[in-house]
């Protein structure tokens, strides 16, 4: 296991772009993690062994919330993925770290490692990769705002999701989009599928390297490999682009009980019983796909119903 919260750095070449990859923003998705280790030995390796290897640019990795890492949890207190708001980040900022606890720990140490990493490169652009899985099966892409986002995202074999940030507010994509402390920044969340599927730390992977590939920092033909045909042949069958139409939020998710078997992007139908909930049976909004059926006791998302986008 990581024992700190920086899981890798590789330079090529500064000033050019700042490739920023968070794992493990909850705590219990470590797969990211695993693939970010694997990631950093395979780019020294290549390094190493091909001479015409080039890097136009500095990535880190970094574990998103350390403790919950450490203890196996989504979140220890707050979800630290909705955090992310600059009236909550501004009142985090304002305290000593010593009367910080938790996930206002976890978000003044990571602003800390991203700020210094911002100082030593002097990037051009700055890209941030949020890597996370999920409690149902299903691969996808999520976009941030900016168009580059989804031009990106189209890059990697995983459907896109737009609509989605819409819907919600303190991720990391909403706080690091668009710009960053004056410096022009794209931002991108990739899902890998279920937290216990061997295979996500595969797929994790060849989405670190695809992105690095749509994003011009590698050659196109750079560090191709088996994982690359995993994440391509889970998607064959899949939707390309999705829109979210709806978002069922849940207060308490130990009084949530999901019916079994759903996956993401299964088709589901107006009406259709789906959960229950505080002894209530919860059916489907519409008709449309469903997305991130919560199977696990920490967490405010329910589920997600998507339509086909154009």
């Amino acid at each position: 296991m990581v024992h700190s919260r920086s899981i890798g750095k590789y330079e090529g070449k500064k000033s050019a772009a700042l490739i920023i990859v968070t794992a493990a923003m909850h705590g219990n998705e470590v797969a990211g993690v695993k693939a970010l280790e694997l990631v950093f030995k395979m780019l020294e390796m290549e390094k190493k062994n091909n001479p015409a290897f080039t890097f136009d640019g500095v990535i880190i990795g970094l574990i998103g919330n350390m403790k919950a890492y450490q203890q196996g949890k989504r979140y220890i207190c707050k979800d630290i993925n909705r955090m992310w708001t600059p009236e909550i980040i501004k009142s985090i900022l304002s305290k000593p770290i010593d009367n910080l606890k938790n996930e206002s720990k976890e978000i003044y140490e990571l602003i800390i490692e991203i700020n210094t990493a911002i100082s030593e490169v002097n990037p051009s652009k700055i890209y941030l990769l949020d890597i996370h899985t999920t409690s149902s099966d299903g691969i996808f892409c999520i976009e941030g705002g900016e168009e580059e986002s989804r031009e990106i995202a189209l890059q990697i074999k995983a459907p896109l999701v737009t609509g989605l940030m819409q819907g919600l507010s303190g991720t990391t994509l909403h706080y690091f989009d668009y710009n960053y402390l004056g410096i022009p920044s794209v931002t991108l969340a990739f899902e890998g599928g279920h937290h216990d599927d061997p295979l996500s730390v595969n797929r994790c992977m060849a989405a670190v390297f695809q992105f690095l590939r749509a994003t011009k920092v590698i050659n196109a033909q750079a560090l191709i490999g088996t994982y690359d045909y995993i994440l391509n042949f889970n998607n064959l069958d899949m939707p390309e682009k999705v829109k979210v139409n709806y978002r069922h939020h849940v207060e308490d998710a130990s009084e949530w009980e999901m019916l079994p078997g759903f996956k993401n992007f299964d088709t589901i139908y107006e009406g259709q019983l789906l959960a229950t909930y505080m002894g209530n049976e919860i059916y489907a909004p519409l008709s449309g796909y469903i997305l991130m059926p919560l199977y696990q006791n920490q967490g405010n998302d329910g589920f997600f119903v998507c339509i086909d986008a154009e």
